[in-house]
């Protein structure tokens, strides 16, 4: 996610705004070999107010460009508002390993062999 100096008002702008954030989501689940189904788009209004809009696809997010345009397309349900937005963050989840094993949270096994 990504606080903003200004305000974004413009729905293009905040599309725009969209492109770097997905771009580092996909750099850093592409490097892990994760692959999801949920975008999210989080947006924090000028007043401070948040909110997320979420679409979970029938199959794995299979690029960076389709996760932006997933993300793009929640934006309008948040924009055009005129308090403006001065957050943006977008995620991916419901992941999984490429090789279809769950990411590791990191549990310890009970009796390591």
């Amino acid at each position: 996610e990504t606080t903003y100096r200004e305000d974004i008002h413009d729905p293009a702008a905040a599309a725009a705004a969209l492109a770097p954030l997905a771009e580092k989501v996909w750099r850093h689940v592409a490097a892990q070999g994760i692959r999801g189904r949920t975008v999210t788009l989080k947006a924090k209004y000028a007043d401070f107010r948040i909110v997320t809009r979420a679409r979970t696809l029938p199959a794995w997010v299979g690029s960076e460009a389709e996760m932006l345009a997933v993300a793009q397309g929640l934006l309008g349900s948040v924009l055009p508002d005129p308090r403006g937005v001065r957050l943006l963050g977008v995620t991916l989840s419901g992941l999984e390993h490429a090789r279809g094993e769950a990411p590791d949270a990191g549990q310890m096994e009970l009796f390591p062999g």
